[in-house]
């Protein structure tokens, strides 16, 4: 006889499978979903891998030694606060959001036992995701700088210069006067000494006679003789008179090889209005391109002044050298207000790429803040507080001293576009450089070794 389950025994089993069933949810669209999904969002990353690439000349001349990377989001929240070394890639994902952030590096300068003061350079609302180095790197990966292997001379013959005569000597694009030595010779007959870098030519300028040779270096010792002097093309610029110009020009002999140049203008002195001309350069095609760096230097310091202004002009991969100078000044800003809790500027002329504040605090302690043209208010003391929570700086003097700001016009007008390629070293450094036009503005002179540094600061801030 077949056995039959009991009727009860079915239903309890029906009930079971029907209790054991999950309701399905409906979605805000109206179709249904189990709930058992994991709707849960994982928190938000962004990779960052970053490094500051420094020159071992530079870190040894400096005397650095580390520095502080401080990176957050734009209301203020910290998301990393690292000290590192030079050199060093850091690597990590940030929690956040968050695609603009802002960037600060800190580091210590003029360091003396029991004295230390602090660069503090903040970046606004950058796309860090992008950057690869800190945009105040001065290596680049792979890039084979020249060292020196002692010293090499150059005995300088029978120069054909009625005595006294200025001469200068280069042999680089590096024109430190250890480099590009120069000086005033009372004999037809003189020695230069400068480092033994395996250089491959030698121009020796007479630069208030107009004259010039350019000769191959045979060796460590070598000699040439000047008796027949070549006559260069003198350069009688036009410029602002509100400036004195200072002017560095450098010449390529191969239009194919950007990383081999030549200093043609040293840039030891500034010139006045009443030069008849301010440089010179070979005259029998020598050189196929050029570029040419001016710095316009304030003409006159007064007491009463209440701006001091510096212009800067970078022009490159140049087949001709243009004469007429524009550089910037008063016409292109207008600075509405300049407290430490208020600075506000506009830019009737021209939109810079970005500006830069720059101020003092603390004891000697100098914050450079970059941030886009359209941000024409800014609270610097707000913007200071960030940094100030770092481990360099915590428990330092926040009292600010406004020095001013320098604006940057470059060929590339787009803020985010421009940082990205700056903080990535082999493209930032890749010749032909773009050009750039760039003003630093004291709104505050003090005169002396205040307006002196500040105005360091910025021309150094160029790229040459």
């Amino acid at each position: 006889m077949r056995y039959i389950k009991p009727l009860s025994c079915c239903f309890a089993l029906t009930l079971l499978f029907v209790c054991c069933q999950k309701e399905p949810v409906k979605t805000s669209s109206g179709s249904q979903s189990d709930s058992t999904t994991n709707t849960t969002t994982p928190p938000a990353k962004l990779h960052m891998s970053l490094s500051y690439l420094l020159k071992q000349s530079t870190i040894i001349g400096d005397l650095r030694s580390n520095y502080e990377l401080l990176i957050s989001e734009p209301g203020g929240k910290i998301l990393i606060d690292t000290v590192t070394n030079y050199n060093q890639i850091i690597t990590t994902d940030l929690q956040t959001a968050a695609t603009l952030l802002d960037v600060s590096v800190i580091y210590p300068y003029n360091y003396a036992p029991g004295q230390v003061q602090y660069i503090v350079n903040t970046y606004k609302g950058v796309t860090l995701a992008s950057w690869k180095n800190i945009p105040l790197s001065d290596s680049v990966p792979g890039a084979v700088y020249p060292t020196a292997n002692g010293n090499a001379t150059l005995a300088l013959e029978n120069i054909a210069v009625p005595p006294a005569f200025l001469w200068q000597f280069m042999s680089n694009d590096n024109n430190d006067t250890t480099h590009s030595p120069q000086g005033i010779s009372y004999t037809d007959n003189l020695t230069v000494t400068y480092p033994n870098e395996g250089d491959q030519y030698a121009y020796i300028a007479f630069p208030y006679n107009g004259l010039y040779k350019l000769h191959k270096i045979q060796g460590v010792n070598d000699s040439v003789d000047l008796s027949q002097l070549d006559t260069a093309i003198t350069l009688s610029f036009t410029w602002s008179t509100e400036y004195n110009l200072n002017i560095l020009l450098y010449g390529y002999m191969d239009s194919t090889n950007l990383s081999n140049r030549l200093l043609l203008a040293p840039g030891h002195g500034d010139y006045t209005q009443a030069y008849t001309y301010e440089a010179m350069y070979p005259s029998h095609n020598e050189f196929q391109k050029y570029d040419l760096m001016l710095t316009g230097n304030p003409a006159a310091f007064s007491a009463s002044s209440t701006v001091l202004e510096q212009a800067t002009l970078r022009l490159t991969d140049l087949s001709t050298i243009p004469l007429n100078i524009p550089l910037l000044d008063e016409s292109y800003y207008i600075v509405n207000s300049k407290t430490p809790d208020s600075f506000s500027i506009s830019f009737p002329k021209v939109k810079p790429t970005y500006y830069t504040f720059s101020c003092m605090f603390g004891t000697g302690n100098n914050f450079l803040l970059t941030v886009p043209a359209d941000s024409t208010v800014l609270d610097p003391e707000k913007a200071l507080a960030i940094p100030l929570q770092s481990k360099f700086l915590q428990g330092d003097n926040p009292a600010m001293f406004v020095n001013g700001f320098t604006m940057a016009i470059d060929d590339n007008p787009d803020y985010q576009s421009y940082m990205t390629k700056q903080a990535d070293a082999a493209a930032a450094n890749q010749r032909p450089l773009s050009n750039q036009a760039m003003l630093n503005v004291g709104v505050n002179p003090q005169g002396g070794a205040w307006s002196t540094r500040f105005f360091k600061l910025k021309a150094i801030s160029m790229k040459q």
